[in-house]
C-alpha cells in the first residue's frame, strides 16, 4: 500500500507520514501526562478535604474541653477534660504525621515499601469518616513481604477505594481489608471488600472507563463522582506490573484486589 501523500507545512517544508505519526504519539503522551496531572491534583484536593475536616474535628473536641476545664474548677471535671483534650491532640498528631508521610511519597521514585504501614497511614485519614458511617474496619493481615512501589501512587489507589466502599454503604456495614501473599506467584494481594449494595454485571464492565460513574456528584464529604477514580487506580497499578480485579453482585457487597509483585521478584524479572 503507498504512503499517504506529504502534507505541505508552513514556508514551504513537508511533513512526511513518519514525521506526523510522531508529532501525534507525542501529542497523545502530552495529553495523557495532563490527564495524570489531573487526577492527581484532584486527588491531592481530597486528601486535604479529608485533612481539614479532621483537623477540625480535633480542634473542636480540644477548644470545648478547655473551656469546660475552665468553668469547672473540680478536679474531676478537669482531669476528664485534660483527657479529652490530650487524646484529641494524640489524634491531631496522627492525622499530621499521616500526610507528612503521604506528601513525601508524591515523587516518581519506585523504592520498597511495607503495605501494611501504608495501608495504615491511609485508615488513620479515614477513621473518623467510616465511624460516623457507621462502617466497621477489619483487618486481616498476613506477613507480606515488601514490594517495589511508588508509595504516594499506591496511597492514591487504596484512599480511592476505601472512599468507595464506605460509599457503598450508606447506611453502614463492614469492610474488611486484606493482604496476603502468594510465594508460588510471588504476588502481594490487597483486597478491600465491603457489605454494601453491591454491582450488576453491565456496571461492572464499565467501572474502568474514564468519565463513567453511577453517582449523580461528590457526596457529603465532597468526595467522588467524577469518574476518574477507578480509572486512575488501574493505570497505577498496571504502571506498578500488577493486576486489579473486581468481583461484585448486587447484594453481595463488592471486592477488589489489586495484586503487586513482591520486592524479590520484581528484583528477578529485571535481572531475567
Amino acid at each position: 500500500m503507498p504512503s499517504p501523500p506529504a502534507r505541505a507545512r508552513p514556508h514551504g517544508s513537508v511533513e512526511t507520514a513518519e514525521a506526523r505519526e510522531a508529532r501525534h504519539a507525542a501529542e497523545i503522551a502530552g495529553l495523557r501526562r495532563e490527564l495524570l496531572e489531573a487526577r492527581k491534583l484532584a486527588s491531592l484536593g481530597e486528601l486535604i478535604g479529608t485533612t481539614t475536616h479532621e483537623f477540625n474535628n480535633a480542634l473542636t473536641t480540644i477548644l470545648n474541653y478547655a473551656r469546660l476545664g475552665l468553668r469547672h474548677r473540680d478536679d474531676a471535671t478537669r482531669d476528664k477534660a485534660l483527657e479529652r483534650i490530650l487524646s484529641a491532640g494524640t489524634r491531631a498528631a496522627k492525622v499530621t504525621a499521616s500526610v507528612l508521610s503521604m506528601s513525601r511519597n508524591r515523587s516518581g521514585r519506585f523504592e520498597p515499601t511495607d503495605l501494611v504501614l501504608l495501608v495504615e497511614d491511609v485508615l488513620v485519614l479515614l477513621e473518623r469518616e467510616m465511624m460516623k458511617y457507621r462502617v466497621q474496619v477489619e483487618r486481616e493481615f498476613a506477613p507480606v513481604p515488601r514490594v517495589s512501589a511508588n508509595p504516594g501512587q499506591l496511597q492514591q489507589v487504596l484512599l480511592n477505594l476505601l472512599v468507595n466502599a464506605r460509599q457503598a454503604m450508606p447506611e453502614g456495614g463492614r469492610l474488611i481489608l486484606r493482604l496476603a501473599h502468594d510465594p508460588v506467584t510471588g504476588f502481594v494481594d490487597v483486597t478491600v471488600r465491603d457489605t454494601g449494595c453491591g454491582m450488576p454485571p453491565d456496571v461492572m464492565r464499565r467501572i474502568f472507563e474514564p468519565r463513567f460513574t453511577t453517582k449523580t456528584g461528590p457526596d457529603a464529604t465532597g468526595k467522588g463522582g467524577t469518574g476518574l477514580g477507578l480509572t486512575a487506580c488501574r493505570e497505577i497499578v498496571e504502571a506498578h506490573r500488577g493486576r486489579i480485579r473486581v468481583e461484585s453482585a448486587p447484594g453481595r457487597g463488592t471486592a477488589i484486589t489489586v495484586r503487586l509483585p513482591t520486592l524479590h521478584a520484581e528484583a528477578v524479572r529485571r535481572g531475567a
